[in-house]
């Protein structure tokens, strides 16, 4: 019996970690699980030590309000990790905890550490390195380039390509997308993503309401439909939807299931711009945190772009409207701009298609998990 062990600490980890659970389970049923994480992993069969998903934070200053949450995490995972000893203990994302205090907890009980979705430290942490080269085996990337960046610094690495290939659904027509959604096949549909943490729904989705009412004043009968993450209460969005003095419907379905009934997008940025990108939808991007936050990003950032479709596209196919430059308005703008331009609006779907295919092939998830049976076989 083969003992791993994850640790995930925000929703989109959680559900990429449950999903990898299923593919190592299938190619070795000896396999057994344990960690930190949240309730995707706990339904694949992860015995969980605590809940971490209860505390994602955006930004160190965000995370110091759940302080002695993660103190407890920390000694739940020291405690399990000197009973169990796992022959792997697997880091997904979260840097922010997994690098600095997990990776070389894990490496002083004498396991190996792999990291399944590596933290931005091309962009913002390239200071934290020294964790990744001290006590990380092996970084198992989902983007080329993240593979090219690790290689310089003599990290193993192994590019797997990104789990999203994996969720695009068979091809829909705008007809069966508009009938699920109750959408008007006569007006123009914007989607809404405010994001996957309630924290990020709360600063993005009364900001987006607002933009769609500048937008529904430029475009009469423009209607919008928010997608509601999975682990944000329904509530939340609805207290909001009652002042959004704008036509605006909530669904619980995928992006993918919907896209071929939006003719446009505002996107909190994260794994839904690339979501967005693969379902073909033109956006604008947007986003806003703490100012403390924002200022120590900006100290440190060294990438051009903030969404993760331009950096693939090294290029703004999607206009961001960052911090302060996220007021209604200006969003309004952008999208309207996009909208009304049928030959733009192609063009920027010939781009995203570019973007979608340097995610890689499908099968990301098979090889990661094969990598990971390879590192545990040989841990040369």
């Amino acid at each position: 019996m083969t003992q791993l062990c994850f640790v995930a600490g925000d929703p989109s980890g959680d559900a990429h970690t449950a999903v990898l659970v299923h593919a190592l389970r299938r190619r070795d049923p000896s396999f057994t699980f344990s960690g930190l994480g949240g309730p995707c992993m706990r339904a694949a069969g992860v015995a969980l030590l605590d809940d971490l998903t209860q505390a994602a934070s955006i930004g160190p200053f965000d995370a110091a309000r759940h302080l002695r949450r993660f103190i407890q995490a920390r000694r739940l995972l020291q405690e399990h990790l000197a009973s169990t000893k796992p022959e792997a203990v697997i880091l997904v994302d979260f840097g922010d905890f997994n690098l600095p205090v997990v990776a070389p907890l894990a490496k002083r009980a004498g396991c190996r550490v792999l990291y399944y979705i590596s933290p931005q430290l091309w962009a913002w942490g390239r200071f934290r390195m020294r964790f990744v080269k001290r006590y990380v085996d092996r970084m198992l990337v989902l983007f080329p380039f993240e593979e090219a960046f690790y290689r310089r610094h003599n990290v193993p690495v192994t590019w797997v390509g990104h789990p999203l290939v994996e969720d695009r659904p068979a091809v829909r027509t705008r007809e069966a997308a508009l009938q699920e959604t109750g959408l008007n096949p006569w007006r123009i549909a914007v989607g809404l993503l405010p994001g996957s943490r309630e924290r990020e729904v709360a600063r993005h989705l009364p900001l987006m309401l607002a933009a769609a009412r500048r937008i529904a004043w430029e475009m009469p009968g423009a209607q919008f439909l928010i997608l509601k993450a999975p682990g944000v209460p329904r509530e939340r969005y609805e207290a909001a939807m009652r002042k959004a003095g704008v036509d605006v419907t909530l669904t619980d379905r995928a992006l993918g299931e919907i896209a071929p009934a939006l003719d446009g997008a505002v996107v909190a940025s994260g794994t839904a711009t690339l979501q967005t990108a693969l379902a073909g939808v033109p956006m604008v991007v947007t986003y806003r945190t703490s100012w403390p936050t924002y200022l120590a990003a900006k100290a440190v950032v060294r990438v051009p772009y903030i969404a993760m479709v331009n950096l693939l596209a090294e290029q703004e196919i999607a206009p961001e409207l960052i911090q302060w430059r996220a007021i209604p308005s200006r969003i309004a703008a952008a999208l309207v701009q996009i909208l009304r331009s049928e030959p733009r609006r192609a063009a920027i779907r010939r781009q995203l298609q570019a973007v979608a295919e340097r995610l890689g092939p499908p099968g990301a998830v098979e090889r990661a998990a094969e990598a990971i049976v390879q590192a545990i076989q040989d841990p040369s």
